[in-house]
């Protein structure tokens, strides 16, 4: 898997950090072994406009007409949009279907550090396949994962005392308040990338740390007050929404406040991906996508 998908960057310009994820590249319950999901990959580059252009010479096959309209016309704020990551979809090649995300790498290591944007901060909290690693976002991605595990320990419902539902709860921040749940996604998703990448999950945020401890039977002690103590190292912009709340020492207040924050979040951003997408892959290929992933929720 990891020299195929080098063989397919190759054929493309310079990229600084190239990371897989998803059902394509890591095992996910609910899916049966003919089934091909398609091949998700997240680039981190230097510079967004730049890349496109030289891509388009090089793999004009990458763009819908559309898309090779927006791509060399549309200014730099637009093709970032609010999270920075501009995708194309339907990528046929070598009999396997692709979708990437470019990114540049400063942006992306910002997010990571500030969850400014948590569009891909969400994704990377999960496994990912560093296929080329960045120093600076192997980095970043650290801080966001210790993040992300604090912050799921905070808003943990306070019945689920099971080690998967950490992993749970990590999971899905990202999904909370994402529009396409509505209508194109798996319902069981969450689940789904929980179940089949537990090993790697507990590989990332391990079973036992100064946050919580685990029996053997899964079953996990949290340390509310060393939580608490360290609530200030919450991403900048989580700390930012908080406001006020975030001294008031109640963690029932605080952990409604972190929701809140992430279903707005998610709800806007996911929106505007969708809509810079319809641009980006052009209407066809935006609806191929869309149906592809319709029939899989009506399958699941």
């Amino acid at each position: 898997m990891k020299d195929e998908i080098k063989q397919f960057i190759e054929r493309r310009p310079e990229v600084k950090g190239a990371y897989g994820y998803g059902s394509g590249v890591f095992k996910q319950s609910g899916y049966s072994t003919t089934d091909k999901p398609q091949i998700d990959l997240i680039f981190a580059i230097d510079d967004l406009k730049k890349w496109h252009l030289e891509n388009m010479k090089l793999n004009p096959k990458d763009y819908s007409f559309m898309g090779k309209i927006f791509f060399k016309n549309a200014p730099i704020a637009k093709l970032k949009g609010t999270t920075g990551i501009v995708y194309l979809s339907n990528i046929y090649e070598d009999g396997k279907v692709y979708k990437y995300g470019t990114i540049e790498e400063k942006d992306l290591e910002n997010y990571l550090n500030t969850w400014e944007s948590f569009y891909l901060p969400g994704r990377f909290q999960k496994a990912i396949l560093p296929v080329i690693e960045s120093k600076k976002i192997t980095e970043a991605n650290e801080k966001n994962r210790a993040s992300v595990l604090l912050t799921a320990l905070l808003t943990l419902p306070e019945d689920r005392h099971q080690l998967i539902d950490i992993y749970t709860q990590i999971c899905g921040l990202s999904y909370l308040g994402d529009t396409r749940m509505k209508f194109a996604e798996n319902p069981r998703k969450v689940l789904n990338i929980v179940e089949g990448s537990f090993d790697s999950l507990k590989e990332i945020y391990g079973t036992s740390n100064q946050y919580f401890k685990t029996n053997k039977q899964d079953e996990v002690t949290i340390n509310d007050k060393k939580i608490m103590q360290d609530i200030n190292l919450l991403p900048e912009y989580l700390i930012k929404y908080l406001g006020d709340d975030i001294h008031s020492n109640d963690k029932e207040i605080i952990s409604m406040k972190i929701l809140e924050y992430f279903t707005e979040l998610n709800k806007k951003e996911s929106s505007m991906q969708t809509i810079k997408g319809l641009y980006s892959n052009g209407f066809t290929r935006s609806i191929q996508y869309a149906s592809q992933k319709v029939l899989k929720k009506i399958k699941k």
